[in-house]
């Protein structure tokens, strides 16, 4: 039986979908996660199921920017494209990056120069690295290409 719902770091449940399942890799179970990240942008893109509440994959993915962004402070090495989202979602991501996630993180300085470079690479231009040395090696990059490759053959099969 294929699982739907796995634990997400808002607290509540996100969707596996589109084969996303980043969802519980960038959560840790032995964290208590900021209540910012639950509230950052209110109830927006959250399902309630019955007794359970659920990030639609737009939500999710607005959270896992916003997190790696605040709390990480590195610039999120996914990119919109790089899931199988259909083409409304990516509207809708778009539509939500305006308005609340670049919002948000136009209060702080720091989170926002990172948010500029994200969305500097979301739409085509090179990767800029922060804190993470290590990925500055060509082997890196040339794994990351090779990976955004893979990416792009998969989204092309599925849709």
């Amino acid at each position: 039986m294929v699982k739907l719902y796995m634990k997400y770091f808002t607290g509540i449940e996100a969707l596996n979908y589109h084969g996303a399942d980043w969802h519980s890799v960038y959560f840790d179970y032995t964290k208590v996660y900021p209540d910012e990240i639950r509230t950052w942008c209110g109830d927006y893109g959250i399902v309630r199921k019955e007794d359970r509440e659920i990030a639609n994959p737009v939500r999710a993915f607005l959270d896992y920017i916003l997190y790696l962004i605040k709390y990480k402070n590195i610039v999120p090495t996914k990119r919109i494209q790089d899931l199988n989202f259909s083409d409304d979602e990516e509207n809708d991501i778009k539509e939500a990056i305006e308005r609340y996630l670049e919002p948000y993180l136009r209060k702080n300085e720091e989170d926002y120069e990172l948010f500029l470079k994200w969305k500097k690479y979301n739409d085509g231009g090179i990767y800029e690295y922060t804190t993470k040395s290590f990925a500055r090696k060509e082997a890196w990059i040339k794994m990351l290409e090779k990976i955004r490759a893979n990416e792009r053959d998969n989204k092309n099969t599925v849709r």
